[in-house]
C-alpha cells in the first residue's frame, strides 16, 4: 500500500485536523466536546483548567486583563518582573493569569493554584467570589491575603501622580509578604 492510498475514518480525521479542517461551503467543523465522567454523573459541564504565566512556586497569583494577549503585553510584563525583582521574587515563583477570556472564579483559583497571596491588577481582573476591598490597601479573605492594584499600564507612566501609587503598591507587597 502506497502512502496515497491510506484512508482516515471520518472520527481520524476530526480529530488531527480539529481546528483548520473547512468544508466546501466554508464552513469549520468543530471537534466534539469530551465531558469527563465526573461531570456527566452530576450534569454539570467541567470547568477548563485556568491557563497562567510562571510556575508558581511561592503560590503568589497575580490577576491581569488583557484583550487580545495570552498573557500580558511585553511591557507589562517587563514593569511586572521589577516589581517582582524588588520583593526578592521572579516569573517562577508567580502564576500570572490573564482574566479575559477565562474569568476564573475565586473558588477554582484557590483550588488549581492554591494562593497564599493574591494581586489584582485592575476592576477587570477581579475573580467572582472575591469580597469588595479598597484600592491598594492589603486585605485577608481566610487565609488568603490580597491586594487590589490599579491596572499596569496606570502603574507603568512616570509622572508625578503615579509615584504615590507606586509607593503604596510597594508597601502594600511588603506588608503582605513581611519583607523589611
Amino acid at each position: 500500500m502506497q502512502l496515497n492510498e491510506i484512508r482516515l475514518s471520518d472520527e481520524l480525521l476530526l480529530a488531527l485536523y480539529s481546528s483548520s479542517l473547512v468544508l466546501a461551503d466554508n464552513t469549520r467543523i468543530k471537534p466534539p466536546v469530551i465531558i469527563p465522567e465526573a461531570a456527566k454523573e452530576t450534569g454539570q459541564s467541567a470547568a477548563k483548567p485556568i491557563q497562567f504565566l510562571g510556575k508558581n512556586n511561592r503560590q503568589f497569583v497575580i490577576l491581569v486583563s488583557y484583550p487580545s494577549q495570552l498573557h500580558l503585553p511585553d511591557n507589562a510584563f517587563d514593569f511586572l518582573s521589577n516589581v517582582l525583582k524588588a520583593c526578592q521574587l521572579n516569573a517562577a515563583d508567580v502564576a500570572i493569569v490573564n482574566q479575559w477570556g477565562q474569568t476564573a472564579g475565586l473558588q477554582q483559583i484557590q483550588q488549581e493554584l492554591n494562593p497564599g497571596i493574591l494581586v489584582c491588577f485592575g476592576k477587570n481582573a477581579l475573580p467572582r467570589g472575591l469580597e469588595p476591598q479598597n484600592e491598594l490597601e492589603p486585605g485577608n479573605q481566610g487565609a488568603l491575603k490580597c491586594l487590589l492594584a490599579p491596572e499596569l499600564e496606570a502603574l507603568m507612566q512616570n509622572t508625578e501622580a503615579v509615584k504615590p501609587l507606586k509607593r503604596q503598591l510597594w508597601e502594600g507587597l511588603k506588608q503582605m509578604l513581611q519583607i523589611g
